[in-house]
């Protein structure tokens, strides 16, 4: 059979560092185990006697803690590999279909099947839009966290922080404020979370290229269209 009709790899290339692949992992499971952990902080539902209730509690406030301090340090290490890491040329070059209307227009009709994504960088410019907002929900889930931090630990990271985060919480209207933020930093994610799956998935099939498997092996491949799709 021509490996046109049956298809095959037309070009593979490589996208993504070990480095961002890693925190991508990270930083998915780290949110994973945030919202779990955030849900029950909220409101417990586990019980099993007075006196072992608090620790429960704690136990459950303890792995949202190392979560978030994970979280904390991938996203500050994501924001530095997006300046200066080995993918950031191709990265960086998305903020020029971000400001390109003609862009924006080849994107969208390419959703509606009309036509190809042609892109200048890594992302076409909603897809990078709606990674800078998910960066921007990780950068304030991370700092109405602090917030809330110091507010039960006053020595150590929480004594160091104390003054600046105080004046946060001041910026955000006090602590209710900081306290509901937080939260809808969280349905940000839920919602972010399935909409990201379904999106990566449909565009592998739709632009036929390996969207699923970029984040495991770093490749990128786009496969041949079959004569019949071409015509």
């Amino acid at each position: 059979m021509d490996e046109t009709q049956s298809g095959g790899i037309e070009h593979i290339s490589f996208v993504y560092s070990i480095a961002n692949r890693i925190l991508h992992w990270i930083r998915a499971i780290v949110i994973t185990g945030l919202v779990i952990t955030g849900f029950y902080i909220a409101s417990p539902f586990l019980s099993s006697g007075a006196s072992s209730d608090e620790l429960i509690y704690a136990r459950w406030v303890s792995w949202h803690l190392v979560f978030g301090f994970i979280l904390i340090t991938a996203g500050l290490l994501r924001i530095y590999l997006f300046f200066f890491g080995p993918d950031s040329k191709s990265e960086l070059n998305s903020l020029k279909d971000e400001f390109s209307l003609k862009s924006w227009i080849i994107q969208l009709k390419s959703y509606f099947f009309i036509g190809e994504l042609l892109k200048k960088g890594m992302y076409g410019p909603l897809q990078f839009l709606s990674y800078t907002m998910i960066m921007f929900f990780v950068v304030l889930a991370s700092i109405t966290g602090l917030v809330l931090y110091i507010h039960v630990y006053h020595q150590g990271i929480g004594g160091m922080l104390y003054d600046s985060m105080r004046l946060v919480e001041s910026w955000m209207g006090g602590l209710a404020n900081v306290r509901l933020i937080h939260h809808i930093t969280m349905w940000g994610f839920l919602i972010f979370i399935p909409i990201h799956i379904y999106m990566v998935i449909w565009s592998a099939i739709r632009f036929k290229h390996g969207g699923v498997d970029i984040m495991f092996t770093g490749y990128d491949y786009h496969l041949k269209k079959k004569e019949n799709e071409e015509k």
